[in-house]
């Protein structure tokens, strides 16, 4: 193996901090590793043979077996290497303290290295003409957002840097000042996952279809904005005009059916115009745009954020998404829902993902959801930090409202339970209720639901 055995557009990077980096590591073990680490991996060397060294060094090193030259020349037995040169390498001796340093300059031109890759695949997705321009522009956005997201230089801090600022913490909840998550307006929600809905969150609210998953999620993002926590709902099925018809019904309590047709009453038209003014000043951003890809979702999201500051983003819905057309579609979907966890936890904000639930569900008898019914991707059940199930309980017949069952069936950190959400279909007006959620029968679910009205 030649030490420069390297094509020759690579040669953007520095011979000697690889070989000083090397020698520390060779040299001196564990503490030049720790030091050179936290800021590089195998990928910043250029040069094959060092990243080779680097890679065999480290598996000893995580193993706590002792590296030297000779417990590398073990590993790398039979294999061709330039044994005179990495003898020549080790002897060249670096404190730990270089090490660090001469890490950094790696990671530096690693970074450049990877911006001219990027460079190359968008000039590539450019010329791409199977796929719209929608596509290439997003993509190309994540491959140079990628060169950014490098390892972190900070290395892990003991317990007792975190303890005063747990009570700083503390203190402020208990006197108001701040609260861990924003509220969903359904107390025994809100008593199960007190930081659900806090900053870096991804919540995932699944249903089938028609049970009410984006008129539950639009309302909860309207209660945020009206808080004073700005809110966006990015909607690939409903049209902006659609949820701003319902945001008027649920706010002013006036038919949607009326909204719809425009025969509204005096009283209605008044309550109208009541429901405008509420929410004319809202920080509630609304975009319609069908087939959105995780790249133009993460592009809108860091837009919306910088310029609006907004807390919560409501993407509606999974399915909807598109992924890489080249990858199998369970594939795609677990690099959206992956990629929209690093979204919430890059921008500090709560991504709120509605999913459809498979047909099963509706074969059983008891209708509450379970995690496998998940459509498409069970990575959702890994990445989402809150999932929360909704289905008809009990169906309101001729304007009557329904009850619909809601079950935190996931909940990091938190509680799991069950709340029954009384639903007011013709004002898209949710609360909570007070009924049992006893499983029904089919035959009482699909019935007129009468108790407490």
């Amino acid at each position: 193996m030649n030490a420069f055995d390297i094509p020759q557009e690579e040669f953007l990077f520095s011979k000697e901090a690889e070989c000083s980096v090397l020698s520390a590591v060779l040299t001196q073990g564990p503490d030049a590793y720790d030091a050179a680490a936290s800021t590089i991996t195998a990928d910043a060397f250029c040069v094959p043979l060092h990243r080779t060294l680097w890679q065999e060094a480290e598996k000893l090193i995580i193993a706590g077996k002792h590296v030297d030259v000779v417990a590398v020349m073990e590993v790398l037995r039979g294999q061709e290497v330039d044994w005179g040169y990495v003898n020549e390498l080790a002897q060249n001796f670096t404190s730990v303290r270089a090490a660090r340093g001469h890490a950094a300059i790696m990671a530096g031109y690693a970074k450049q290295r990877a911006l001219r890759s990027a460079a190359f695949e968008v000039s590539a997705l450019a010329r791409d003409d199977e796929l719209t321009i929608e596509q290439r522009v997003g993509a190309s956005v994540l491959a140079l957002e990628s060169v950014l997201e490098g390892r972190a230089s900070t290395d892990p801090r003991p317990m007792e840097d975190f303890a005063a600022g747990f009570i700083d913490r503390l203190m402020d909840r208990a006197d108001g000042k701040t609260k861990p998550g924003r509220a969903t307006g359904f107390p025994g929600l809100d008593r199960m996952m007190p930081n659900g809905m806090g900053d870096g969150k991804l919540v995932v609210i699944a249903a089938r279809p028609s049970v009410g998953k984006s008129s539950l999620a639009q309302q909860i993002a309207e209660r945020h904005a009206s808080d004073g926590h700005p809110a966006a709902f990015l909607g690939m099925e409903m049209e902006n005009d659609e949820v701003v018809d319902r945001t008027v019904a649920n706010k002013g309590r006036v038919p949607l059916d009326a909204i719809q047709t425009g025969q509204l009453s005096d009283d209605d038209w008044s309550r109208v115009s009541e429901a405008v003014e509420a929410i004319r000043n809202l920080p509630l951003y609304l975009h319609d745009v069908p087939g959105l890809t995780l790249a133009e979702v993460a592009s809108k999201a860091r837009k919306l954020a910088r310029r609006h500051g907004i807390k919560t983003l409501v993407v509606d819905y999974l399915q909807l998404m598109q992924g890489d057309p080249k990858k199998d579609r369970r594939f795609q979907l677990e690099e959206i829902t992956r990629g929209l966890k690093r979204l919430a936890k890059q921008l500090g904000i709560t991504v709120v993902l509605l999913s459809q639930l498979n047909r099963d569900v509706e074969k059983r008898t008891n209708p509450r959801p379970q995690m496998s019914d998940l459509k498409e991707c069970g990575a959702i059940e890994e990445d989402a930090d809150v999932i929360i199930f909704l289905w008809d309980h009990a169906k309101g017949q001729d304007g009557a409202p329904s009850i619909k069952g809601c079950s935190l069936a996931k909940n990091r950190g938190g509680a799991r339970g069950d709340v029954a959400l009384h639903f007011e279909g013709q004002y898209q007006l949710w609360n909570q209720s007070t009924v049992s959620l006893a499983a029904p029968t089919r035959t009482e679910q699909q019935g007129r639901y009468t108790k407490e009205f």
